[in-house]
């Protein structure tokens, strides 16, 4: 008697679509839940300035809100909603880097540890000084490299969307964001590595 393997769950992108396709005002509310902390924790990553990111972020989803009224309802149910939304928070970044000239905040620390308070067994103050100035190490880097090669290094080794995700987000070949994204990863660490020395 053969068992019959559970179907895969449907993809949440594919449901939003459907739904954008349906009603954007009823679903646009889930896209932003969906979506707000990972465009501005990309957005953070480009611009080096929270406050800035902050209203970047806020404009990604005002300017897909708008854009979905006006798309059709077919339109609307095929997009690729991920590269999409990052497409246009990497415009965005890009003008506003562009507008705001060189940077002047320092990069935020984004790296998803809790900020709650340290339980025993935690690293002693030490050892998270350590890890702070080695994730120090790391944004620098990273906020180092030119715009171009930091969206593509930022999507894929941070985020981690797929090559073809950030082939459509930033309107590029994918064999040209293969080629950013690898030049970005040998950039930061050969970066990190002068640093040791």
């Amino acid at each position: 008697m053969a068992v019959a393997c559970p179907a895969p769950p449907p993809d949440p992108d594919l449901l939003l679509c459907a739904a954008l396709a349906r009603d954007v005002d009823r679903a646009f509310e889930r896209v932003v839940i969906a979506y707000r902390d990972p465009i501005l924790t990309f957005v953070r990553r480009m611009l080096r300035d929270g406050t800035a990111a902050e209203d970047v972020a806020q404009d990604v989803f005002v300017r897909a809100y708008r854009a979905l009224h006006a798309y059709t309802p077919e339109r609307r149910a095929s997009l690729r909603l991920r590269s999409w939304l990052y497409a246009i928070a990497h415009n965005l970044t890009r003008n506003a880097v562009r507008d705001a000239g060189p940077p002047t905040a320092p990069l935020e620390r984004d790296d998803g540890a809790p900020r709650a308070e340290l339980r025993d067994q935690a690293p002693g103050p030490h050892a998270l000084a350590e890890r702070t100035e080695a994730w120090s190490r790391v944004h620098r880097a990273i906020a180092a490299l030119s715009p171009a090669l930091r969206s593509a290094f930022v999507m894929r080794y941070v985020d981690e969307l797929s090559y073809d995700e950030i082939a459509g987000a930033l309107d590029q070949p994918v064999g040209t964001v293969k080629a950013s994204a690898h030049r970005g990863l040998m950039a930061v660490r050969a970066m990190l590595e002068d640093d040791d020395d």
